[in-house]
């Protein structure tokens, strides 16, 4: 058996460290948790404070009163959010959680072993980072409305 020496050990050791960390939201801090605003709108499109709102995906329940921000857990499932205020209609809507880019870094640099750690503990999906609800409708949401 042919012993390695130490310069190609310590060579081989960073090769794979940059190759597991490529990528992957676990090593890269990203991590499993996401903070976004939640704003609420009247039908014609006038601020609307006070809002009671419910977010809630695989991962968990999250309230809030608009406007908001809050932290959720990020998971590859949508996360459904309704919201609530007397005297107007409920606006609910389905915000669409998106693979992040460095989900395919994972797979195609990684072998796949951070690929299954950021998509089992959903570091791996990201929502968008602003959610406009407008009261009395239901939306899909894909990216940050303007």
């Amino acid at each position: 058996m042919k012993v390695l020496n130490m310069e190609k050990l310590t060579l081989l050791a960073v090769a794979a460290l940059s190759v597991l960390a490529t990528g992957c939201s676990t090593l890269t801090g990203e991590g499993t948790s996401q903070n976004l605003s939640v704003m609420t709108y009247t039908g014609d499109n006038k601020d609307l404070l006070g809002a009671q709102c419910e977010l809630k995906n695989d991962e968990g329940t999250w309230t809030a009163v608009t406007p908001a921000t809050v932290m959720v857990r990020r998971s590859n499932k949508d996360l459904v959010v309704k919201c609530t205020k007397q005297g107007l209609s409920d606006a609910q809507a389905n915000v669409v959680s998106k693979t992040k880019a460095n989900m395919f870094g994972n797979i195609i640099f990684g072998g796949g072993i951070g690929a299954i750690i950021d998509h089992n503990n959903g570091s791996a999906y990201s929502y968008p980072p602003v959610i406009k609800m407008t009261m009395g409708q239901d939306s899909v949401i894909k990216e940050a409305k303007n």
